[in-house]
């Protein structure tokens, strides 16, 4: 039970953007799991450990991270508990390198499972089929933006990213509402994210530049203070591609943040954004 809230605490620290405090909470997970020897609670600690690896840009090794839980939870007799500890930063760690995404869409094909396929489908580029699952999971949702609506804050990031990817814009605007204002700045520990960088994103795709810049610079500061180090080379690849496209002034900044993000890309070894 103690070893479940500290989860939680850290997860809701993150969410705030406050990475000391969810690192100091989740240490007593590690601590605890040391002293006891327990199989959960090492799975648990090391898929806490395997986020905070994921966000210091440590992605290959989220990947043996992932692969090592999911081994020991065979061996622990514990399989299904060590594959939703895995998943946590290994399908982010996934996405960034553009690795197994196919592999993703297929073990994810089933009810139940639409957070992940959704966002897989609009990575892998299938943007007619993202859209129709965001039509039913956002566009046509009961409710959404309204206090009563309480779909989990991981949930309506990844609908989000999904959307800007695909190009959704109704559904865009309806989480672009849903997020302004809240103060969230990661999505927490699954597959983490962080939040303003997707507003800008979904501001680009509106029109709305300038809101677009100003979201981008919440993320670089947010990414920056929390030592998010793929998100923030993303956040400049998107900020140089907004100056460049409707900033024609300012191509001399473009093309600094367009540097810092290639260097990052290859020392990460995060493929798709390179390419891109």
């Amino acid at each position: 039970t103690l070893s479940s809230l500290l989860q939680l605490a850290g997860h809701y620290y993150l969410v705030l953007g406050m990475r000391n405090r969810t690192e100091e909470v989740w240490s007593e997970v590690r601590a605890m799991s040391k002293r006891t020897g327990k199989s959960l609670l090492w799975i648990l600690s090391t898929s806490l450990d395997a986020i905070l690896s994921l966000m210091d840009g440590n992605i290959e090794d989220v990947v043996d991270m992932a692969k090592l839980i999911r081994s020991r939870g065979g061996e622990f007799g514990v399989s299904q508990a060590a594959n939703i500890m895995a998943d946590l930063a290994d399908i982010r760690a996934q996405l960034y390198l553009g690795r197994s995404l196919e592999t993703l869409e297929r073990m994810y094909h089933y009810p139940g499972a639409e957070i992940f396929l959704v966002l897989v489908l609009a990575h892998l580029g299938k943007k007619h089929e993202a859209s129709d699952m965001l039509e039913r999971l956002v566009v046509r949702r009961p409710g959404i933006g309204t206090t009563e609506d309480e779909v989990p804050i991981y949930w309506d990031a990844s609908y989000l990213e999904a959307a800007i990817l695909a190009g959704h814009q109704q559904a865009s605007e309806l989480l672009l509402k849903r997020f302004s204002g809240t103060g969230v700045r990661i999505s927490g520990y699954w597959y983490p994210t962080c939040i303003p960088r997707h507003l800008g994103g979904a501001c680009a795709l509106l029109g709305r530049y300038e809101e677009a810049r100003k979201y981008y610079d919440e993320a670089i500061k947010v990414c920056t203070e929390t030592r998010f180090r793929p998100e923030l080379a993303l956040t400049r690849l998107q900020l140089a591609e907004l100056l460049l496209e409707h900033y024609p002034k300012e191509k001399q900044e473009a093309l600094e943040h367009l540097d810092f993000a290639i260097k990052e890309f290859r020392e990460m070894k995060m493929q798709p954004s390179l390419e891109r």
